[in-house]
């Protein structure tokens, strides 16, 4: 997916605008004007002034304020938004009808769903996902775009990183949902609708234990619950992903009827061998469940 016509048309109109701008002050490219003035913009020179631009918010702010094209307000306050940009190194990692995936280079991992600007991304990008990139998100309205340059790495990933990037991906999405806008999110609602496809990610897996409808059925109601009444509900919400001993302990003293441990069972190992958890945080709680 890509901006339409008289949006990609905004852009460019405020991002050479922007660019002639930081170039100006900064005397950075001497033949800039003439480059935009025949649409023959280098990208090597465009990356020169975007990463002087970028490297601070008072070029964003001098040019809104000066506004030397004489911009109309809307174009002035989308200017302004990309105050909220994501500068950072990503991973795309597949391209969706909507958007393509973009997972940032974080011990914290979040996924953008990003659009083009003239093509969609997957037109643009020589080599299939996961590929790394060099980036910079921008806000377009409810949007989210990048900057016009991609900086890509080639960079070859073996099965191995693929998979751990692939659990990321999951990790992220199950956290904090697609970032489909710079705005801010309801993490409450991204951590409880992130607990119902971990849900039915464990009743799935049920299925694939060989266990009859029934108690397939049985166990997934009982962590169902568990998850409803003790994570989902708390203030804030919590992830199911950060499930420890501490809560199985406190849900198994205050439960009203008698909890069926096994059903606990599976669910760790179903967190543990789905990459959800840690070794130690899975022994801990089935040294706890033995105990029951």
């Amino acid at each position: 997916m890509n901006l339409q016509p008289d949006e990609c048309d905004q852009f460019y109109r405020i991002w050479w605008s922007l660019l002639s701008y930081v170039n100006n002050q900064m005397k950075l490219i001497d033949d800039f004007q003439s480059q935009r003035e025949s649409a023959n913009i280098n990208q090597r020179d465009a990356i020169i002034i975007r990463n002087a631009l970028w490297a601070s918010d008072r070029l964003l702010q001098d040019f809104i304020d000066s506004n030397p094209d004489k911009l109309s307000d809307a174009d002035l306050d989308l200017a302004a938004s990309w105050k909220n940009r994501v500068a950072d190194k990503f991973f795309i990692m597949r391209h969706l009808q909507k958007h393509s995936l973009f997972l940032n280079d974080s011990d914290n991992p979040i996924v953008y769903g990003v659009i083009g600007i003239i093509s969609p991304i997957a037109d643009i990008l020589p080599s299939l996902p996961p590929t790394m990139v060099e980036a910079v998100l921008l806000p377009f309205g409810k949007k989210i775009i990048f900057d016009s340059l991609l900086q890509s790495y080639p960079v070859m990933f073996g099965s191995g990183i693929r998979k751990s990037l692939n659990n990321q991906v999951r990790h992220a999405q199950e956290l904090h949902g697609i970032i489909t806008s710079l705005d801010d999110i309801d993490q409450a609602e991204a951590l409880i609708n992130g607990n119902q496809k971990i849900l039915l990610a464990f009743f799935k897996w049920l299925a694939k234990e060989g266990l009859s409808q029934k108690m397939q059925h049985e166990h997934h109601v009982n962590v169902r619950v568990f998850v409803d009444d003790n994570l989902s509900s708390a203030m804030p919400p919590r992830s199911l992903l950060s499930v420890n001993v501490v809560d199985l302990e406190t849900y198994f003293s205050t439960c009203v009827h008698k909890a069926n441990r096994v059903s606990f069972k599976r669910l760790v190992k179903f967190l543990y061998e789905s990459d959800r958890i840690s070794w130690e945080e899975r022994n801990k709680m089935e040294r706890f469940l033995k105990l029951q």
